[in-house]
């Protein structure tokens, strides 16, 4: 998957892990402006969230430049979403608007603002845990997806790597066993992995390091390791 179809699933909903599923919390003046947003309106998202923008309720006016970086994300305007996820984040520096941060910098190619804003969503989730929020995995696995986007192999492989140290403390790899975990589908993370490997050619021994991995895996995930070993054998 690709980031802007994350960014799509996060106006909508979040993947959850074991607390259930959570709505956000949505201010009823912006409202018809996300509805619009979830079914792809953007013009009309655009045009109704606007006008909040100026609100002297800062927190009304951060909701609803939130919705306008998002439209400018899906337009692929990383640097005129990336000063609107700036300004969310100083009302409100949880989880969720710094990994907007890091992923719309990350986009636009300043790499190491992205990093530094990864770090700060990473934090917070650990210190302020928020359910409406991605589970730290599931922000590793976006954020592997926007370096790769860049060209930024062996960043994306340090997240990557830190994914499947979680697929190895777990061992079990089925989809619904990982989901309820927080933990993104194994098929997932390997979809990235394997653009990633071969981004990084042949100074990469995929076939080392998918063994290596298999190894700590259930029968399950040694048998889809697999199949990923002889996609790129194959070239597909």
């Amino acid at each position: 998957m690709g980031l802007r179809d994350f960014f799509k699933r996060r106006s909508e909903k979040m993947p959850v892990g074991k607390e259930g599923r959570h709505q956000p919390v949505r201010r009823a003046e912006l409202s018809e402006a996300w509805i619009a947003l979830e079914i792809n309106d953007t013009d009309r998202g655009l045009a109704l969230a606007t006008p909040y923008m100026e609100s002297p309720d800062q927190e009304l006016a951060a909701d609803a430049k939130k919705i306008v970086a998002l439209v400018r994300f899906r337009r692929n305007d990383y640097e005129g979403a990336l000063l609107l996820f700036w300004d969310v984040v100083a009302v409100n520096d949880d989880s969720g608007n710094w990994f907007n941060v890091a992923t719309a910098a990350t986009l636009g190619g300043n790499i190491e603002v992205g990093r530094e804003a990864f770090e700060h969503a990473l934090t917070a989730q650990q210190q302020r845990p928020n359910p409406e929020e991605l589970s730290i995995p599931f922000m590793r696995q976006y954020y592997a997806c926007a370096l790769r986007d860049r060209g930024e192999f062996f960043r994306s492989l340090e997240q990557i790597e830190e994914l499947r140290s979680i697929y190895e403390q777990l061992r079990i790899t089925d989809d619904h066993f990982v989901y309820l975990r927080g933990v993104p589908f194994l098929a997932h993370t390997m979809d990235v992995a394997v653009d990633v490997f071969r981004g990084l050619g042949e100074s990469f021994i995929w076939s080392d390091w998918l063994d290596s991995f298999a190894e700590r895996l259930d029968a399950e995930g040694r048998e889809y390791l697999e199949s990923v070993a002889e996609r790129l054998a194959n070239g597909s």
